[in-house]
């Protein structure tokens, strides 16, 4: 876990001055004191003076007596002791969740109440999300450490014809789409950093339980992915593997180009799964993937050199993505809610 983040006291505010008069960048002092670097940089101009020398040249200062006195002025503005008043320790919890463990602030909520927490204080989603809109959580800015939605603009649309070999999504089983029944899945790939990273994440999503299986493959190629489901058979055993998965839905990339690969067994050469492949430029037909991918995202962003990552690393972003608080469960996770469809612990097959 990283660091915890902290609400700046008096002494926090003296420990900046001396280092701002110390030249030390802003980025360090962050790292000192224990907070977000945002945080210093909104301290900073809270704090901010106008200082006269005594040759009558000015210079900005930062003065910790005036950033004191207008912290607690926008305190008392906010209204933060309406509601929340000084519990501190629910502050800390949830800012700890967001930034440290990469929760989302209803994911956040939702694991007090699974974990059976009690703090002075009981906030629903509205207002905690106003409290933070409005700065009571002074480490967490919204834009950097909440999931937002982005404005979509018009793209060009793109034409690609791909190679007849293959299924498409075209002829697959219309109740699927109603995921009313497990092993139905959808992969696709996540690369790191663009020509440097050789390694990249195999990633499997179960349509109906939403449970995640995250693979790492030493390229990105069509060979590594057909290794990577053999490993995965290999270890279910070939029966197995046929019940869990019924389907995958893919994407027409070049390291999903191997259908036959794909679909047989690695010990008969029966088939082992069916592959449907969407249509070019379509992630919404993989979107409980496409999804999942921006959980994801939350650990390893993009231009993340995977290189750095084993495959440890890889299988705890899984395990964190599979025991996630979900609002479309009822706050239950997908490895609880894959175990109730298939009477079984994910991690045997995960593992």
């Amino acid at each position: 876990m990283g660091e915890l983040y902290h609400h700046l006291t008096y002494n926090d505010r003296l420990k900046i001055e001396a280092l701002l008069l110390a030249k030390t960048p802003k980025k360090e002092i962050a790292k000192i004191i224990g907070v977000h670097i945002s945080t210093i940089y909104r301290e900073v101009k809270r704090g901010t003076y106008i200082h006269r020398n005594s040759d009558w040249t000015e210079e900005e200062r930062y003065c910790p007596e005036q950033a004191e006195e207008r912290y607690r002025e926008e305190l008392k503005e906010k209204g933060i002791g309406l509601k929340i008043g000084n519990d501190w320790e629910l502050i800390r919890y949830i800012e700890n969740k967001i930034i440290n463990e990469k929760y989302s602030l209803y994911a956040a909520l939702a694991e007090i109440k699974r974990e059976g927490l009690e703090f002075s204080t009981t906030i629903c989603l509205t207002t905690a999300y106003n409290y933070i809109k409005n700065g009571v959580f002074p480490n967490i800015e919204l834009a950097e450490h909440m999931p937002y939605k982005r404005r979509k603009g018009k793209k060009k649309k793109k034409v690609q014809k791909r190679a007849s070999k293959g299924t498409s999504i075209e002829q697959r089983p219309k109740e699927i789409d109603l995921r009313e029944e497990v092993g139905h899945w959808e992969m696709d790939t996540v690369v790191g950093k663009q020509g440097e990273s050789h390694k990249c994440m195999l990633v499997l999503t179960e349509r109906k339980t939403r449970i995640e299986i995250v693979e790492d493959l030493k390229r990105h190629t069509a060979e590594e992915v057909v290794k990577a489901l053999d490993r995965m058979e290999r270890k279910l055993g070939e029966k197995k593997f046929r019940e869990i998965f019924k389907t995958i839905t893919i994407d027409n990339g070049p390291e999903f180009a191997d259908f036959d690969g794909l679909e047989r067994s690695r010990r008969n050469k029966k088939k082992r799964t069916k592959v449907f492949y969407c249509h070019p430029y379509t992630s919404s037909e993989r979107g409980s993937n496409e999804n999942q991918n921006k959980l994801v995202r939350r650990h390893v962003p993009k231009g993340t050199n995977f290189d750095d990552y084993n495959r440890k690393q890889f299988k705890e972003i899984e395990y964190w993505i599979n025991t996630y608080p979900r609002e479309l469960f009822e706050d239950m996770t997908a490895a609880e809610i894959y175990q109730m469809e298939f009477g079984e612990e994910f991690w045997r097959l995960a593992g």
